[in-house]
């Protein structure tokens, strides 16, 4: 059977918070466990959603980029996906487009033009998305 990772870490942490911390004399160590209750929350989200959470990042930077193609060097597109769909994979394209996306968002800001306006909205409106879906759903 294969394991639900995240199913297992949020078990373990509704345990560690209602059954381990109340028995905690210290307030500091009842704090401490509730962060840390908190963080596996946080870690089993990141778990079940995480991979397609960047995936997504991914296919909007890479026609952000594809759009943007007057603004920057049609070489930053030349790795299209991740070597795996490990996270350490998935993670080093979403940090390599996103710096091609900084770079890209350097250049439209000092274009003047109403492409390069609506490349800027484009970008906003991507970033503000992206946002959204990293955001910890532990922590609201």
């Amino acid at each position: 059977m294969i394991p639900n990772t995240d199913s297992a870490l949020r078990m373990l942490s509704q345990r560690l918070m209602t059954q381990l911390l109340p028995d905690l004399k210290s307030e500091y160590s009842q704090s401490d466990g509730m962060l840390l209750g908190m963080l596996m929350m946080a870690i089993a989200d990141e778990v079940a959603t995480g991979i397609d959470t960047r995936m997504k990042d991914i296919a909007d930077m890479k026609a952000l980029l594809e759009q943007g193609r007057d603004y920057h060097d049609a070489g930053l597109l030349t790795v299209a996906e991740p070597a795996s769909l490990s996270l350490k994979d998935v993670n080093q394209l979403h940090d390599d487009l996103t710096r091609h996306l900084i770079e890209l968002h350097a250049r439209v800001e000092i274009a003047d033009s109403s492409e390069a306006s609506q490349m800027l909205g484009d970008i906003w409106h991507y970033l503000e998305a992206s946002t959204g879906r990293h955001a910890i759903a532990a922590m609201g």
